[in-house]
């Protein structure tokens, strides 16, 4: 052991580095302020951003068939416009005429009540009509109060159309800009880096693809099912049915027993045996998809394993609800293609240097 005194390392730090080093983290915060201020529009373009990655194989179709990026854009949208305009009209006709005949029946009903030898013991013993006039009395005082629950309804739902109409505009234009979008990114790369980015652009975009059309599939099969159990049991609205176990089921883990057990309350109100039926035919078929078809789609399509998808889901969800449910596994799936080309091409560099 040599003897003598241990040598001391000085680091010493300058003032332009440590300033350097506040400027720097003072800009993190500031942009994770930032970001946080704007979380709504972010979570918009995220949204917008994630359709336009599922639309653009579509565009990309019609493109290699001669059209050009504007007419082929317009096709798909207006395509994808029709069929949610079809969905929603399936699903809310038989519900608004339900509402009328119930809103016509109403007068018949009350008369039936005023008739009623319930109703008539009812006022007796309680005074019930005397309760209601007063209520009826009373009623211009409260219409302050229902004034302004009824302009916040009216408010949450302008809310909820500007933030469709934001959507659909933004995916508009990210379909329309993507590619531009692409090129600019690429030139501000090394030619090297510049290739590999887009080998993993193509990658990412043909799983999501491949996610989007497997997870419509399997939404197709579920809400077929549906459709043709509900027909032979007589169940109501069979169509309106088999397209909300089909919605229901885009949503990973959770969303299947969601419908599934949705069909299963209405068919009860068409008799015991068809809502055990439907009961029976909706766990065979969940336990089909579960442990067939979910399994064959995630390993086709984004290839992660079961507790891959479980995860993302779960961190997902927990960050943006359905959203984050929706989107965690062709982001998981993603960013396991990202981490494979780094990987790859860290291995590429250090074989280069001839490191055993």
């Amino acid at each position: 052991m040599p003897e003598g005194p241990l040598s001391r390392t000085e680091i010493v730090v300058s003032n332009r580095t440590l300033l350097r080093v506040l400027v720097v983290a003072t800009a993190f915060i500031g942009l994770l302020w930032l970001a946080w201020q704007v979380r709504d529009v972010l979570q918009l373009l995220l949204i917008a951003v994630f359709l336009s990655v599922a639309l653009n194989p579509a565009v990309t179709w019609f493109e290699a068939r001669g059209l050009g990026r504007g007419p082929a854009v317009a096709v798909v949208f207006a395509l994808t416009l029709m069929l949610v305009g079809g969905i929603l009209t399936v699903v809310f006709t038989p519900l608004y005429e339900e509402v009328r005949r119930f809103a016509d029946d109403v007068p018949g009903y009350i008369d039936d009540l005023r008739r009623s030898r319930l109703l008539r013991d009812l006022d007796q013993d309680y005074d019930v009509l005397a309760r209601l006039q007063e209520q009826a009395e009373s009623l211009p005082s409260q219409l302050p109060g229902t004034a302004t629950a009824f302009f916040g309804l009216a408010g949450a739902i302008f809310s909820a159309v500007f933030r469709t109409l934001t959507v659909i505009f933004l995916t508009l234009f990210l379909l329309l800009e993507l590619p531009s979008i692409g090129r600019s990114l690429l030139t501000l790369l090394t030619p090297v880096t510049a290739m590999r980015v887009r080998t993993t652009t193509i990658d990412v975009n043909g799983t999501v693809a491949r996610y989007v059309a497997g997870a419509v599939v399997i939404a197709t099969i579920a809400g077929s099912t549906t459709f043709l159990s509900a027909t032979l049991l007589d169940v109501p609205f069979p169509i309106v049915m088999a397209i909300l176990v089909a919605l229901f089921d885009l949503i990973p883990l959770i969303g299947a027993t969601i419908g599934g057990a949705l069909v299963v309350g209405v068919a009860f109100t068409a008799g015991i045996g068809p809502g055990i039926a439907m009961a029976l035919i909706q766990l065979t078929y969940q336990q089909v998809e579960n442990n067939v078809l979910q399994p064959y789609v995630m390993r086709r399509s984004v290839n992660v394993s079961g507790f891959t998808v479980l995860l993302a889901v779960l961190v997902g969800s927990s960050l943006l609800g359905v959203l984050g449910a929706l989107l965690a596994i062709p982001v998981a799936g993603s960013v396991q293609i990202a981490l494979r080309e780094v990987i790859a091409a860290r291995r590429a560099q250090v074989e280069a240097l001839g490191v055993p």
